[in-house]
């Protein structure tokens, strides 16, 4: 009987025996999330928001052309805009806030015509009277419109009445202004009578002129005002030319 083989050794072997397990670092203890979303909630295509934001950094030399040109413009309107605004304000200050001055009015010739003779005691003289009229305002122009009345006065009474021409001027200028008076109706004081007969005569004669006359003084924005102007002067003689010995003018608005 064939006797039993025991178990042949365990082969021995070169190789090392493995290295035992490591132990796991503190990354590799780190857990791993899956998120699912559902697929209608996922946006492939930006909005045009965004799209806009992304082109714009992707062309940023674009950006600043296209605002350059835009940019300048805007702001050339901006302060041709403020000074229009500026301009228009001033204008409205100066108008209103700031009182225009008045005309400035001398009297420089006195002449009678058509005197009363012995034979013809019943004709009315005619006066003419020269002025001259300043206009004082530096940016303000003045026009004298049509309707001013004239009337000459002898110790308060009217001798003679006619119109204040119209007449346009311009800020710091001067107008020579003829005025025609006719003589009014009535016997003439006898002072003045005298005056006009006598050439030797040196006895002044008062006299007074009152003109009222509407304007509109010629700035940004006109304005329209009535005028009233008084002269109080003395004259040598009223048959020829008469000598202004005084006088006195005062005009307001």
């Amino acid at each position: 009987m064939e006797g039993r083989v025991p178990p042949a050794a365990a082969e021995s072997t070169d190789d090392p025996p493995p290295p035992p397990p490591q132990p796991l670092s503190s990354d590799d203890t780190k857990e791993t999330y899956i998120v699912q979303i559902p697929r209608d909630q996922i946006y492939r295509v930006p909005p045009p928001a965004h799209a806009k934001i992304v082109e714009s950094y992707r062309n940023p030399s674009r950006q600043r052309d296209g605002c350059g040109g835009k940019c300048g413009l805007w702001i050339v309107v901006a302060l041709v805009s403020l000074a229009a605004i500026v301009g228009i304000g001033v204008a409205i200050v100066h108008m209103f806030f700031t009182s225009p001055k008045t005309p400035e009015f001398s009297v420089t010739k006195v002449l009678v015509k058509n005197p009363p003779t012995s034979l013809a005691k019943h004709t009315h003289p005619t006066y003419e009277i020269s002025l001259q009229a300043g206009n004082p305002n530096e940016r303000m122009g003045i026009s004298y419109e049509d309707g001013g009345k004239a009337s000459l006065s002898f110790k308060k009474k009217k001798i003679g009445g006619g119109e204040y021409p119209s007449l346009s001027q311009d800020a710091k200028d001067s107008t020579t202004v003829r005025i025609h008076l006719a003589g009014s109706n009535g016997a003439l004081p006898s002072e003045i009578e005298k005056s006009m007969k006598d050439t030797k005569s040196k006895t002044p004669v008062s006299l007074s002129l009152t003109i009222d006359v509407p304007v509109k003084l010629k700035s940004f924005i006109p304005k329209s005002q009535e005028l009233t102007v008084t002269c109080d002067f003395k004259v040598s003689t009223l048959a020829s030319g008469a000598m202004i010995l005084s006088q006195k003018c005062d005009a307001k608005f």
